[in-house]
């Protein structure tokens, strides 16, 4: 039996893609994990995820991930639609993983209403979908796709930073980096396909720019 798991990274992150990654692997790739010691990717720091990162990979009977970019993301956000975004996308990770049973780490508080979001348009009807809250945490399989799905985003972020040629920080509104790069660059053309303007602190500079002119 394979054993799936389907996790996001940068949900609520201001600057850079949404990412969804999904892995399958067997009963040895389990035990593996296990005593690689693999976790929530939240409670790992950046060094360890990339050194657990190959070992996933090698471990791994199939790997999907896909990147939303910040103006899908501001479409549906825009629409309030975000967790349907999600599971449209679960449903095409489910679609491409070898697995008998997926595991998704749900962000709908109606599990039952996640759930039908992504098996209403899957195509492969023999899979089975389980969908809990905190699976990133209790399941060590949706530990493994949540650093996968990390670590993608961690290195599209640096991508980004050789881009601009500019430290922009994690991309999260909290970190004072980001903060402090919307604000002296969010008008720059380079960035705005980066940059999620649907998101409250993105609109709020948006703002305070806009009085300072008046001013």
């Amino acid at each position: 039996m394979l054993l799936g798991g389907i996790d996001e990274a940068g949900r609520g992150s201001v600057l850079g893609p949404l990412v969804i990654a999904g892995i399958s692997v067997d009963k040895e790739g389990i035990d593996f994990l296990t005593r690689e010691g693999i976790c929530d990717s939240k409670k790992i720091a950046s060094p360890k995820r990339e050194l657990l990162y190959p070992k996933i990979i090698s471990c791994s009977k199939s790997i999907y991930v896909c990147r939303i970019h910040p103006k899908t993301i501001d479409l549906y956000v825009n629409q309030k639609k975000l967790n349907l975004l999600e599971s449209k996308f679960m449903t095409i990770i489910s679609d491409n993983l070898k697995a008998d049973k997926i595991i998704i780490d749900a962000c709908d508080v109606n599990l039952d209403r996640f759930k039908h979001n992504v098996i209403e348009n899957l195509t492969n009807t023999s899979v089975k979908i389980y969908c809990f809250h905190k699976a990133d945490t209790d399941n060590v399989v949706v530990s493994a796709a949540s650093i996968i799905a990390k670590v993608t985003r961690d290195r599209q972020i640096l991508r980004i930073e050789k881009k601009l040629n500019e430290r922009i920080g994690s991309g999260y509104p909290s970190d004072p980096l980001t903060k402090l790069f919307l604000k002296n660059n969010i008008k720059n053309s380079l960035i705005k396909e980066h940059i999620r303007f649907s998101w409250n602190p993105v609109k709020c500079i948006l703002t305070e720019i806009a009085q300072t002119k008046i001013l």
